[in-house]
């Protein structure tokens, strides 16, 4: 066996297939695993959701007088009969009881603050079991911190398995908590879904990598055969080669799949009620050049970065740093522009040296922005990227101008900028990548310049922003004709 590893080696021919099926096999599992945990991220993230949204529309629905005088009717020591049958305790526990029947939740219940302990009691729950004005004595540091606006747990074991937590704040008629509404769920059923999933195409990626072993070593060993049958054999490798260029696309189409399930939905601008557009269009098949929106309370973060290379290698760098985003705003909670990038770039650093030889200096050139969708203020921070501001009074557009360097290793870092903007109603915010403007064409061949990018944006500022993709896309496609892309193009359009 080690014989026929030194003779696949020593063959270029047979070494180029082995290469090729190490590649398959590390593009293939890399793909597998980081869909994987990001399903179940995002399984978790939606069962969060879930839970808020229950308890803060049932939280704002109990009367927070009613619950007080609920609590100082009965002592510690009442019969649990008697609490049972108060009819405003069946009242609000009927309540919870549908709600938690219809979400297939644990027992909802309210805890009400101890402020002599800093603990909490147990107030009404929506089964059976009566739990007054028991105490809840290791409450979540969660619990106590966000009382006044609610929140949730993070993700907790016990010997039942994983559970979910929120909670929202119950008021008195002054706005004053005066308790808290907690739903939980079990994870375990979610994660079991997760689980087979991915199993079923961890078995079809197994199938196909011992099924591409069982055919590349019978195969080697007629390669190495005999010198007489070269013909033949080149004639075998040119098929063989074009099988394996089958299965690379074919992998990258899937790496395609894993990415456009990444991005977010062309609709999230609709569903966050704001008016948008996106134009994402890859040099190849996957591309470095990717788009990211999320929203918190108020808040909506978008930005369009450009990360090094394109095709697969950008696309993996791009998963890499839109989860840093997701990091920095989701588990950091950071909401200032100029820390998140930041933050972003020290993970990217932290990420991309842990490798032996020098240290890399890919990363990514973005335009990050906040709006607040509430005041219409604006940040924006910067890495190489400037954004476009068209004001709808004056009919102008101002440059926001970035920080001239990358998020990624760089010999002079320094904390990148934040800039504040007030926008008004109908004010449009363009970020853009290099694409655009770097791409060759027209009937000299050169670029097409920011200038008259810049122009051409000025020029339909006042179309619908579907209108504007269109433009955007016909002027480029007048612009390229017969040229080929050479990088990918990302632009966003977002009027408030």
């Amino acid at each position: 066996m080690s014989s026929l590893i030194n003779r696949i080696l020593g063959n270029l021919a047979t070494r180029m297939m082995l290469i090729i099926y190490v590649c398959i096999i590390f593009i293939t599992t890399f793909f597998i695993v980081f869909s994987y945990y990001n399903a179940l991220a995002l399984q978790e993230q939606r069962q969060y959701d879930k839970l808020t949204a229950i308890v803060s529309s049932m939280a704002v629905n109990i009367d927070g007088d009613e619950h007080v005088n609920l609590m100082s009717c009965y002592g510690v020591d009442t019969h649990e009969d008697t609490i049972k049958n108060d009819p405003l305790y069946k009242a609000i526990s009927s309540r919870l009881r549908i709600v938690v029947g219809e979400n297939n939740l644990s027992p909802m219940y309210t805890l009400v603050p101890d402020k002599e302990t800093g603990k909490f009691v147990y107030g009404i729950r929506s089964d059976d079991f009566v739990d007054y004005k028991n105490t809840y004595e290791q409450p979540p540091i969660e619990l106590t911190e966000n009382m006044e606006t609610g929140g949730v747990i993070p993700m907790y074991m016990s010997e039942n398995g994983s559970w979910l937590s929120a909670f929202y704040p119950i008021k008195d008629s002054k706005g004053k908590v005066v308790a808290v509404l907690e739903a939980d769920i079990e994870f375990s059923e979610f994660k079991e879904i997760v689980n087979e999933q991915y199993q079923k195409e961890l078995f079809i990626a197994l199938g196909v990598i011992v099924g591409l072993a069982l055919f590349l070593i019978p195969y080697a060993r007629k390669v190495l055969s005999s010198d007489d049958k070269q013909r033949k054999l080149t004639l075998s490798q040119k098929l063989v080669i074009e099988s394996k260029n089958r299965d690379i696309m074919d992998s990258i189409r899937y790496a395609l799949k894993i990415q456009t399930a990444m991005l977010p939905a062309k609709s999230a601008f609709k569903d966050n009620g704001v008016d948008g557009f996106i134009f994402h269009q890859a040099k190849d098949v996957v591309a470095g050049d990717f788009y990211w929106i999320e929203r918190h309370g108020d808040d909506l973060f978008f930005a369009v970065a450009d990360c090094t290379g394109h095709g697969v290698p950008g696309a993996i760098l791009s998963l890499l740093c839109s989860n840093a985003l997701n990091r920095a705003v989701d588990v950091m909670e950071l909401r200032d522009t100029g820390e998140v990038l930041d933050a972003v770039r020290n993970m990217i650093i932290k990420r991309l040296g842990k490798g032996e030889g020098e240290d890399m200096k890919d990363g990514m050139d973005i335009a990050l922005c906040k709006l607040n969708l509430k005041t219409n203020k604006m940040q924006f921070s910067g890495a190489n990227n400037p954004i476009y501001v068209y004001s709808k009074e004056s009919d102008a557009i101002t440059i926001a101008k970035p920080c001239k360097q990358p998020v990624g290793l760089y010999l002079k870092q320094h904390p990148f900028e934040c800039k504040s903007f007030d926008l008004s109603p109908g004010d449009t915010v363009y970020l853009f990548t290099d694409g655009y403007a770097d791409q060759f064409g027209g009937p000299n061949g050169k670029k097409f310049k920011y200038k008259p990018f810049r122009e051409l944006i000025l020029n339909g500022a006042k179309e619908p922003l579907t209108e504007q993709k269109s433009q955007l896309q016909k002027s480029m496609r007048n612009w390229m004709r017969d040229v080929e892309q050479i990088d990918d193009i990302c632009i966003m359009g977002v009027k408030v």
